[in-house]
């Protein structure tokens, strides 16, 4: 069942036919030149020749159902949870496997790498040649999908907002953008301009890959979840969970139209030419997506020419509408707007690119028009890139002088990473387009301000590091403190031993007190500690001080003391042999506690009066109820 699409594309319906249905449960697709590979829930990986569409091999069994299938010139790659497989393509035998660390959940091959999306926000990375293997964690949660190109991988997540990283040679790839224009991210695809992004309402969000910034939000009448998006330059096809697949034409902007499968599941899709490979839990369903009866062929260098256009649109309102936004443009270059002029100079030539076929009859005005904007499309860039440069060089030195005047920065970590990646793709950035646009006197400027930056750049990136070096310092002390500290309480350890500890431990934040900066950080960090740890002090030092002025009251004199330990030492012993009359053990242990406590509290008198005659016949009574090992045990 077909549904045609709505807006400016009315007299443009979208259709389909199907070329041919392969009855097995599919999960995931790809291709080459001569063959079609399907991801099955079989344990297997089936190849179908694409002259007939024959059976040619069934690869596996895999130890559990594949998730995903890639291929290069010579090997088929199939991802399983735990295992990543391989087989020659040209003897369709297996030649091993990799093991993985983490569980997959997607994966991707591009170029010399093979990239696998697993849980715990992991990425991990296979060296195709070598088989040299690294893994690194993206996000905190588990990664559902990768896009990847030549020069980025793109990554996504159910509780995150998408990542678009760089690509780093055997190194961890550095981040460039957090796609959060529409919040968590979903289902993720995209083309050499864009960045697409599929939510779970079925809007996609489209993100320049200039400046990442959110180009625009598509909206198409079925709002059911996405499951699978490709797209190249000209279109866009996105799967739904309910089975639809709903076209869009991406140079405009408008939903084409969209073809309903009968309710079944859309696991995976692919565009090859001019034919659809649609993966459901039913089969394989190999399509063929007409306009107006064209077919689309996603192939081809040049979009779909609409009825419309070719009915309405003449060379002059061409030539008119370009040279309108290169008027925009250019009043958009002398107020400054230098991003903004890009636009318009942009969109112009897009126009005149568009409608191809309606200049062909003013070849000269095309020729002009387009090389006039060019060369200012050109200047435009390079202002847009100088702007940004100085923007985020001021910036940079807002961070440099928080670091040397106040010693710290109200920044977070992540804040200041992601001003380091931005910073360091922009100087990347630069140097290329200076370097493409030698032959203009701004490019020799751009070259100057990046050269300037780079080296305020390289400064603050030091002073950064340098200050997280001392931050680190300050809490490595008072985190070890703490360790120390908790370590005492829950050992339990006597009161008077805790406040000497605390003695030394609040020396040792002094003198790190007096060494910080009076407004920095550090000084912040050390303080709330040395505060924390002075007020359990003074609580204990009450606490112990309170105690040994109960005992000082107990007797007024030295003689008084005495007289009451000699009446104690005159009793003491016929208690202890009394023990000995006493036949309920229990009753026995409580008069043994009684006497013990006694003889204790009569020790620390002799102890605070020095009546070291007596204190030598109290700890003599002592050790008959309680000997010196039971006291060491």
């Amino acid at each position: 069942m077909d549904k045609g699409s709505s807006g400016s594309n009315d007299a443009n319906s979208l259709s389909h036919e199907i070329i041919t249905t392969l009855d097995i449960s599919a999960v995931d697709i790809t291709y080459d030149d001569n063959f079609v590979y399907a991801a099955c829930e079989d344990l297997h990986v089936r190849v179908w020749s694409k002259d007939g569409w024959q059976l040619v091999a069934e690869l596996g069994e895999t130890d559990t159902p594949p998730l995903f299938v890639d291929v290069d010139d010579t090997q088929v790659f199939a991802t399983c949870e735990k295992r990543v497989y391989v087989w020659n393509k040209e003897t369709w035998g297996m030649t091993g496997w990799f093991e993985l660390s983490y569980q997959a959940l997607t994966s991707t091959l591009s170029g010399d790498y093979f990239y696998v999306g697993a849980r715990e926000g992991r990425l991990v990375s296979i060296k195709k040649d070598t088989h040299e293997t690294s893994s690194w964690q993206l996000h905190k949660s588990d990664i559902t999908d990768i896009w990847s190109d030549d020069k980025i991988i793109c990554t996504s997540t159910k509780k995150e907002e998408p990542k678009v990283w760089q690509k780093e040679q055997d190194t961890a790839p550095s981040e460039l953008a957090r796609l959060d224009g529409i919040g968590k991210g979903g289902v993720i695809t995209g083309n050499p301009k864009s960045v697409l992004v599929g939510t779970s309402t079925g809007e996609i969000a489209v993100y320049n890959r200039a400046d990442w910034s959110l180009a625009s939000t598509l909206k198409s009448d079925i709002s059911n979840s996405l499951s699978s998006m490709w797209a190249n330059n000209f279109y866009l096809f996105a799967a739904t969970t309910s089975g639809f697949l709903t076209v869009w034409d991406l140079k405009r902007g408008e939903e084409i139209g969209s073809i309903a499968l009968n309710g079944q599941k859309i696991n995976w899709v692919s565009a090859d030419q001019d034919r659809m490979y649609i993966a459901t839990s039913e089969g394989i369903i190999i399509t063929r997506l007409s306009i107006s009866g064209i077919p689309i062929d996603v192939s081809s260098d040049e979009p779909h020419v609409w009825t419309d256009s070719l009915l309405k649109t003449s060379p002059y309102d061409v030539l008119e509408s370009a040279l309108q936004l290169e008027k925009k443009g250019d009043e958009r270059y002398q107020e400054g707007f230098f991003h903004k002029s890009v636009i318009d100079y942009e969109s112009a030539l897009q126009i005149l690119i568009d409608n191809t076929h309606a200049l062909l009859e003013v070849p000269d005005e095309r020729q002009f028009l387009t090389d006039e904007l060019n060369v200012r499309l050109s200047k435009a860039l390079l202002k847009s890139k100088i702007n940004e440069i100085q923007t985020l060089s001021e910036e940079i030195r807002q961070l440099t002088e928080e670091l040397e005047v106040r010693k710290r920065t109200d920044r977070d970590i992540k804040g200041v990473e992601k001003l380091w990646t931005l910073a360091g793709r922009t100087v990347k950035e630069s140097k290329v387009l200076a370097e493409a646009q030698a032959g203009e006197m701004l490019s020799y400027q751009l070259i100057h301000v990046v050269e300037s930056f780079g080296v305020d750049f390289n400064e603050a990136m030091s002073k950064y590091a340098e200050f997280r070096k001392t931050i680190k310092q300050a809490i490595s002390l008072t985190r070890k403190i703490d360790n120390e500290w908790h370590w005492m309480e829950r050992k339990r350890t006597q009161l008077p031993k805790r406040k000497e500890f605390l003695e030394k431990a609040m020396e040792k934040l002094s003198a790190a007190l007096e060494k910080a900066e009076p407004e920095g950080e550090v000084r912040q960090i050390i303080s709330d500690a040395f505060e924390k740890y002075k007020r359990i002090y003074s609580q204990i030092d009450r606490i112990v001080s309170s105690y040994v002025g109960e005992q000082d009251s107990t007797f007024a004199t030295r003689e008084e003391a005495t007289s009451a330990l000699e009446s104690m030492l005159a009793v003491i012993p016929k208690k202890i042999e009394g023990l000995e009359d006493i036949e309920k053990e229990n009753e026995k242990n409580l008069e043994k506690q009684r006497i013990i406590s006694a003889l204790e509290q009569a020790l620390d008198t002799a102890k605070l009066f020095k009546t070291n005659k007596l204190l030598k016949s109290i700890k003599a009574e002592l050790e008959k109820v309680q000997p010196v090992e039971d006291v060491n045990e």
